[in-house]
């Protein structure tokens, strides 16, 4: 992976960190106004940061990753893969296409 590739990842993350943390403070500040007591507030802003954050890393691996699946009816062999050059892509869809059990050998 090239250092363009690892600045637009650390980007991303950045982005994704501080989407999650708006959505929990900008409910923070909306509870805030109805009096709710600080312990309370601050586990509610947690639990919707933390929420959110897991919400928006599994949108962001769904968009990037390439996922290769055994053609075989009714198999349920996939591989999913982050972030690898193409050659190993090809590689695991290779093993994707030809596991031990579909092996016609």
């Amino acid at each position: 992976m090239n250092t363009s590739q690892t600045r637009r990842r650390r980007i991303a993350s950045l982005l994704i960190i501080a989407c999650a943390l708006a959505v929990g403070a900008s409910t923070g500040v909306r509870l805030a106004a109805y009096g709710v007591p600080f312990a309370l507030l601050t586990a509610c802003v947690l639990g919707i940061a933390s929420s959110s954050l897991w919400l928006y890393s599994h949108i962001d691996a769904a968009l990037t990753s390439t996922t290769h699946r055994c053609r075989a009816p009714y198999c349920t062999v996939q591989v999913r893969m982050r972030h690898v050059s193409a050659a190993d892509s090809l590689r695991w869809q290779e093993i994707a296409a030809a596991h031990p059990t579909h092996d016609t050998r």
